[in-house]
């Protein structure tokens, strides 16, 4: 790393955590594309895959939607019975283009803000992208719970990286010889986002994911955002 670089990524990091992660849209804003995969290798070792807790009964889903340089983002609390309790959006500026790899650029900041704008607390949080299951073991779902220092679960829809393979039952996703995630159903994949074990974020969509592909949350988050984007 240039000495450029690596002051550069400390001045984020010192922001963010002094902050909250509050204004991460200016945070993120400078990084260029080395800085930004340099920042994902060094934050992957605060991953914790541990459970944080012993009980989960509130769930919130986020999910962002975009139309043309507009994003939508929507956040949905909901119990295990798929009772809403809370929904909130956030409509933003697109401040960045998609990247491969660097989803946490464009779309972490407008969920963070919507997260962030829920007056209720709640127990796990599901991202609408993937967390361990990532080249540098560092997806978006990863970044936003460490920023809110919350559970959360990434859920994608397709196989970013890694080789399926089946262990005991399970079809897992195996990444530099670590099992990264678990495919729960066809094209759904989950892995750790942060202060949760791939057992029980699997245990967890699972349990939410009633007669449809995604978890009742995503998909609740999903339809605000889409439905709010439309209004414009």
């Amino acid at each position: 790393m240039t000495s450029r670089l690596h002051v550069g990524l400390l001045f984020w990091f010192e922001q963010v955590m002094a902050t909250g992660g509050v204004d991460v849209f200016w945070s993120l804003e400078p990084l260029s594309y080395e800085e930004a995969v340099q920042l994902q290798l060094n934050m992957a070792s605060m991953v914790s895959e541990f459970d944080f807790l012993k009980e989960y009964r509130l769930f919130c889903g986020v999910d962002v939607a975009y139309s043309n340089q507009q994003a939508v983002a929507a956040a949905v609390v909901q119990d295990q019975d798929g009772n809403t309790l809370e929904a909130v959006k956030h409509r933003c500026a697109v401040r960045h283009a998609y990247v491969p790899g660097l989803l946490f650029l464009r779309e972490a900041p407008p969920m963070i803000d919507a997260v962030r704008s829920l007056r209720g607390d709640f127990d796990v949080l599901l991202v609408d992208g993937n967390g361990r299951l990532h080249p540098r073991k560092f997806g978006i779902a990863c970044y936003i719970g460490i920023v809110l220092d919350k559970p959360t679960i990434g859920v994608a829809k397709k196989l970013l990286c890694g080789q399926i393979k089946t262990m005991h039952g399970r079809r897992v996703v195996v990444l530099y010889g670590d099992v990264v995630g678990e495919e729960v159903s066809k094209n759904v994949y989950v892995s750790v986002g942060h202060k949760i074990s791939l057992n029980t974020a699997v245990e967890i969509v699972k349990k939410l994911t009633k007669g449809s592909r995604l978890p009742s949350p995503i998909l609740a988050a999903h339809r605000l955002a889409t439905e709010e984007l439309k209004r414009t």
